[in-house]
C-alpha cells in the first residue's frame, strides 16, 4: 500500500479526477426533451448569453456590425447604416436580481436601436453576428420585446448563405391594437431567383395572439436534418420540411429599416428599441476539433450524461419589483460543471470550461488495478 500512495502522490491528477467522479454532468450534450421520449435530439454545444446581467457587449462571444448598404441594394428609398453604437447593453441595476430598474431607464436587457434621424438617406440601425460560425443541427431560443414603433424590422436568424437562412422576422407594421405577427422563412434557391421569399413553400406569415412589443417572449426553431420546427413561449407554432439547410453557418440579431412599404415600411421618426433578454442555442458544431472534443468528453453515448434543456412554456419577462423572478430563466454556463469543454461567456469575457475528467476514469482503473496487484 505504501508504493500505491507513493504512486499517487506522483500523479495528483489522479486524485482530481477521483474527488470529480461524481460531479460530472453534461458531457453527451444538451437534450430536446427527455431521452426517454420517442421524439427527442442531442445536441453537443452551446452559446448561452444572459443580457439581463451584462454590461459590456465585449466578450460576450457576438461581434457588432458595421457597414453601409445603398438605398439600391436595400431596395427602398433609404439605405441601411449598421454601427456598432447602436448596440446598448442596459442591465439590472442589480446583478443578483431578475426583476427591478435597469441602469439606463426602461426594459433591462441588450438593445438594439434604429435612429429616427435619416436625413442623411441612410436609416441608422444595429445587427450583431455570432462569434461562433460552426453552429449547424440545434436548437435556437431568444427572449425578446420587439419596438413600439411601426416602421421598424427585428430579426433572430441564422445564415449560411442568400439561399440557406432560418429567419424569425418581425415587422412592427403587422402589429395591431390586441395582436402580433411572425414572419417564419427558410431562404432558399427559389428566393434567391425571385429575390423574394413570400411566394415560396418556406415562407409563412403567422399570427400570434399578443403584441411583440408589450412583453418578452421566447422565440426558438429547432433545426434538424428533415425538419426546421418554430415555436413561441414553448408552443409549436409551424413545422418546415422544404430547404432545409445542410451547412454549419452563424447566428445574427438585427433591428433596421429601409423604409420600403413591402416589407419594414417607415421610417420612424424617433429612435426605437428592440430589447434582447437572453440568447440560448444548443447544437451540433461543423468544427473538426470541436467533434473531437465532444468524442473525447463522451466517448460511449450515456442518457445520464445528457443534460435536458428546460422548457420555456411564459413569457419571460422581468418584473418591476427587485424580488419578482418572472424573468428569471436556467444557463448551463452558470451552473457549475453543467458546460464540460464548451466556450461561455462569463463576466464580461469569454473562458473555456475544463473538459470534465471522467474521461480519465477507465485509465484510472486500470492504473489503481495494476497497484494493487503489486
Amino acid at each position: 500500500m505504501t508504493r500505491l500512495y507513493d504512486a499517487l502522490g506522483a500523479m495528483p491528477w489522479l486524485l482530481l479526477a477521483m474527488s470529480r467522479l461524481s460531479d460530472a454532468y453534461c458531457e453527451c450534450g444538451y437534450s430536446v426533451n427527455k431521452t426517454t421520449d420517442t421524439q427527442h435530439e442531442i445536441f453537443t454545444d452551446l452559446i448561452e448569453n444572459d443580457f439581463l446581467h451584462t454590461s459590456k457587449i465585449e466578450g460576450s462571444g457576438w461581434r457588432p456590425q458595421e457597414y453601409n448598404v445603398s438605398a439600391k441594394d436595400a431596395r427602398g428609398p433609404y439605405g441601411k447604416q449598421f454601427l456598432p453604437e447602436n448596440i446598448v447593453p442596459n442591465p439590472l441595476k442589480d446583478k443578483k436580481k431578475w426583476g427591478g430598474e435597469s441602469k439606463e431607464g426602461g426594459d433591462a436587457g441588450l438593445q438594439l436601436w434604429v435612429r429616427g434621424d435619416h436625413s442623411k438617406g441612410f436609416i441608422s440601425a444595429s445587427e450583431m453576428a455570432s462569434d461562433r460560425k460552426d453552429t449547424l443541427y440545434g436548437s435556437y431560443r431568444v427572449g425578446m420585446k420587439l419596438s413600439a414603433s411601426q416602421g421598424t424590422c427585428g430579426a433572430f436568424f441564422w445564415f449560411f448563405d442568400n439561399a440557406q437562412e432560418i429567419d424569425l422576422e418581425f415587422l412592427s407594421k403587422q402589429f395591431n391594437a390586441s395582436q402580433g405577427a411572425v414572419n417564419l422563412v427558410l431562404q432558399s434557391p427559389d428566393s434567391v431567383k425571385n429575390m423574394d421569399a413570400s411566394n415560396t413553400s418556406t415562407f409563412r406569415v403567422q399570427h400570434l395572439p399578443f403584441r411583440p412589443d408589450e412583453k418578452f417572449h421566447e422565440y426558438r426553431f429547432d433545426w434538424t436534418k428533415d425538419r426546421v420546427s418554430f415555436f413561441v413561449d414553448g408552443n409549436w407554432l409551424w413545422d418546415m420540411t422544404d430547404n432545409v439547410p445542410k451547412d454549419a453557418g452563424t447566428l445574427f440579431l438585427n433591428h433596421w429599416s429601409n423604409g420600403d412599404p413591402l416589407w419594414s415600411a417607415g421610417p420612424v421618426n424617433k429612435d426605437t428599441v428592440m430589447t434582447v433578454s437572453y440568447i440560448k442555442a444548443y447544437f451540433n458544431s461543423g468544427d473538426e476539433q470541436r467533434k473531437k472534443d465532444y468524442t473525447k468528453r463522451c466517448p460511449t453515448m450515456d442518457p445520464a450524461k445528457v443534460c435536458e434543456i428546460p422548457h420555456q412554456s411564459s413569457p419571460p419577462t422581468p418584473g418591476a419589483n427587485e424580488d419578482d423572478e418572472a424573468g428569471k430563466t436556467y444557463f448551463f454556463s452558470q451552473d457549475p460543471k453543467h458546460a464540460p469543454n464548451q466556450t461561455v461567456a462569463a463576466s464580461g469575457s469569454i473562458r473555456q470550461t475544463a473538459t470534465s475528467l471522467c474521461v480519465y476514469v477507465p485509465l484510472f482503473v486500470a492504473l489503481f488495478s495494476g497497484f494493487m496487484s503489486i
